[in-house]
């Protein structure tokens, strides 16, 4: 099964009121398909039904870079988020985007509607380069057909 992954999005619950969105159009991939696979593939009679459903797929080395010029020298808060409504996907709370990065941004998860902070602090580059290491979890009951989704990276300016 795929996924597509395209760049960028509109809908989200917890988005903050006065937060701006940051372009990315500057990072070299602007769609990763990714190939879903069995998260568990031994002991399958020992499975529950979630576990048994359990998929993963994994997109390595993906740089983003954020168009910062506008912030520096301001203190931010830059976030990852989640569409709320994710195409082909029945349920939302049945997926999850995890990351590792190598180090300007922090490490984390987010659900769809939901958004996470990646960076806290002084802007100092006017473009924030990093490499992800994402994971993408889903429970495949509730695939509808393919599933496609997009990340946002949202700003907001932190008041000394």
């Amino acid at each position: 099964m795929k996924l597509y992954w395209i760049f960028p999005a509109l809908l989200f619950l917890n988005k903050p009121i006065l937060a701006e969105r940051l372009d990315d159009s500057l990072s070299p991939r602007q769609q990763l398909d990714l190939d879903l696979q069995w998260k568990y593939q031994n002991r399958l009679e020992q499975l529950d039904e979630a576990q048994f459903q359990a998929m993963f797929g994994q997109a390595r080395n993906v740089e983003i870079r954020l168009n910062t010029s506008a912030y520096v020298g301001q203190r931010a808060r830059i976030s990852l988020l989640l569409p709320v409504v994710i195409r082909g996907l029945e349920d939302p709370s049945s997926l999850r985007l995890s990351w590792i990065t190598n180090g300007l941004f922090n490490s984390g998860s987010v659900t769809p509607g939901f958004a996470e902070t990646i960076f806290e602090g002084v802007i100092t580059d006017e473009v924030m380069i990093d490499r992800f290491d994402f994971t993408v979890e889903i429970d495949a009951r509730f695939l509808s057909k393919t599933m496609r989704f997009v990340p946002v990276y949202d700003i907001e300016i932190i008041s000394p």
